[in-house]
């Protein structure tokens, strides 16, 4: 009978404890370029461009292989990373152009 009073004093410090503890936060570096190649870093390939700080980042870190791009030009493609949505659903379907009459979309 002893055991109970000694129980509900500890259980409750358990979940206590348990609700304080958090999970660490993951880090995400994502490097965006433009005209970027495949082989433009010599952490994929041998390149004539060193590039020793992404090689370490790379070394210390997890390195993704496949690659993918929403648009062939930048501003749809950053548009589509920075909002989650396809670049036409961004409002940016392809290059900002300055003029009016050469440009259409949102922007």
């Amino acid at each position: 009978m002893t055991a109970y009073p000694a129980a509900a004093f500890i259980f409750p410090l358990l979940f206590l404890q348990a609700l304080d503890a958090q999970p660490a936060r993951p880090n995400f570096l994502v490097i965006f370029t433009d005209d970027h190649g495949y082989g433009d870093v010599s952490t994929y390939h041998e390149s004539d461009v060193r590039t020793p700080h992404i090689d370490q980042l790379a070394a210390e870190g997890m390195l993704f292989t496949t690659m993918r791009a929403n648009c062939t030009v930048c501003s749809p493609s950053r548009a589509a990373l920075l909002t989650g949505r396809h670049p036409d659903r961004a409002g940016v379907p392809g290059v900002i152009r300055t003029r009016p009459e050469n440009s259409w979309g949102f922007l």
